[in-house]
């Protein structure tokens, strides 16, 4: 028999045993697995110093800008809704010499305008899913609270920031001093 021959024959009998036992070539079960951890969802508003006015016997309105920005990095895409609030802005002494002031209420600051937001980082503004303002207008006084932005499920993973008109009428009489109040932003799950 040739060299060949024997060759063949032991290829033939090794496949006909490979084939009578069974035996098929062992793979092994490999995997990967990758956990994401949940980040947090946030909002606040930059502290505004408005303009000074002078005492006066008249109402006087002082306008300007407050910068709210929006971070939703949970990963849940469950959409969300900010809400801004304004306490009392409280007197406290000052300039002038003044003894005594009265506060001036939240109900004297409110939201005149609302800019639809801006991406700073992450998802892309979509024009259905946001996020943008709500329908309903935040315009209004802020002595309680006032939507000013939200976004729909599955949109809004990112870092937005938005601007936000605001205005205080100041009364007429008001004792001269510092006016301080405090802005409290609530974001929610959810549009």
């Amino acid at each position: 028999m040739s060299r060949s021959c024997t060759r063949a024959a032991a290829i033939a009998v090794a496949a006909a045993a490979t084939i009578a036992l069974g035996t098929t070539a062992a793979f092994a079960d490999n995997s990967v697995a990758q956990q994401i951890t949940a980040g947090t969802r946030t909002s606040s508003v930059a502290s505004l110093t408005l303009s000074p006015v002078g005492y006066s016997h008249v109402v006087q309105n002082v306008a300007g800008t407050l910068a709210l920005t929006v971070d939703d990095s949970t990963g849940s895409n469950a959409g969300w809704n900010v809400t801004l609030q304004s306490s009392p802005l409280v007197w406290a002494a000052g300039t002038g010499g003044a003894l005594s002031g009265l506060n001036i209420p939240a109900s004297a600051f409110a939201i005149t305008s609302a800019a639809e937001p801006v991406m700073t980082a992450g998802q892309i503004i979509d024009g259905t899913g946001g996020p943008h303002v709500p329908t309903a207008a935040p315009l209004g006084t802020l002595d309680s609270a006032r939507k000013t932005v939200q976004a729909a499920p599955a949109f809004g993973n990112g870092t937005y920031t938005q601007a936000l008109g605001v205005n205080l009428t100041i009364p007429a009489y008001s004792a001269a001093g510092t006016y301080t109040a405090l802005l409290t932003t609530t974001i929610s799950a959810g549009p």
